[in-house]
């Protein structure tokens, strides 16, 4: 039986393919600090042709997963990484109109950025969906799966799902941390940051460590009896973000001498 609760992880589940081409877009524009607008543009292009392979592994593991609502969810499916970003860009924008910063936003190119994401991102999301609904979309599970959920039997309070999502993220931050630390320089710094190599290196490897760890927690939790892994999952390798997110502040607030909310 499908949990509904289990609808946004779906939706999410395919990021790491746009994320990484586009990551590895900005490996290869950054060595020409002066193609920044290109870059942005090419960044939403790269984002609006992966659509359909992201429709296409989220329709087929919410179909394999016997989700109903595909509808639903393929709307969210498109929707919510794009809002979430435009929501942010607008707030920056109102900061960065208020102190009166060159770097505010045309009107004209929000309106696009929606076009593209209505008229663009939404449809090919769709024919995605539907390609993999009906050609992956069987369930193809090795073992007999019971429809009624068991109970979860008492564990340990370190295998519980949140403990365990905490905890997957120290590692790879780990992996990441002196490079972070000298990125959060050239940026703060208004330095120029130039060992892209090395940064490329280093994001293989929080990718290959973020894939073992979220492999390790996932066994660690069907170990004990608890079948909740989909979000478990998710948030075990995304909570390296949360880390990244506080050492930033701690970066901001004690490492520099800024203030302020635009600079």
């Amino acid at each position: 039986m499908f949990d509904n609760r289990h609808n946004t992880s779906h939706s999410f589940s395919k990021l790491p393919l746009p994320s990484t081409l586009l990551l590895r877009l900005l490996y290869c524009s950054f060595l020409s600090s002066l193609r920044r607008g290109s870059l942005l543009s090419t960044a939403i292009f790269v984002y609006a042709l992966t659509s359909p392979v992201n429709g296409y592994a989220g329709g087929a593991l919410y179909s394999r997963l016997g989700g109903r609502a595909w509808i639903r969810h393929c709307l969210l499916s498109a929707c919510l990484v794009p809002v979430l970003v435009c929501a942010t860009a607008l707030v920056v924008n109102f900061i960065a109109m208020y102190y009166h910063a060159s770097r505010a936003i045309p009107f004209g190119t929000m309106v696009a950025v929606a076009c593209i994401c209505l008229f663009i991102i939404l449809p090919l999301t769709l024919v995605g969906a539907v390609l993999g609904r009906n050609l992956s979309g069987q369930q193809d599970n090795p073992c007999r799966v019971n429809a009624v959920p068991r109970p979860i039997p008492e564990k340990k309070w370190f295998m519980e799902p949140l403990v365990i999502i905490l905890l997957g993220g120290i590692l790879p931050f780990g992996s990441i941390f002196i490079e972070m630390y000298f990125i959060f320089t050239s940026f703060w710094a208004y330095k120029i940051y130039y060992v892209y190599g090395f940064m490329l290196l280093v994001f293989l490897i929080l990718m290959i460590v973020t894939v073992c760890v979220t492999i390790v927690c996932t066994y660690f939790l069907l170990n004990a009896e608890d079948y909740r892994w989909q979000w478990t999952s998710f948030l075990a390798a995304y909570s390296t973000s949360f880390y990244v997110y506080m050492y930033s502040f701690y970066y901001f607030f004690f490492k520099t001498k800024m203030y302020g909310l635009f600079q």
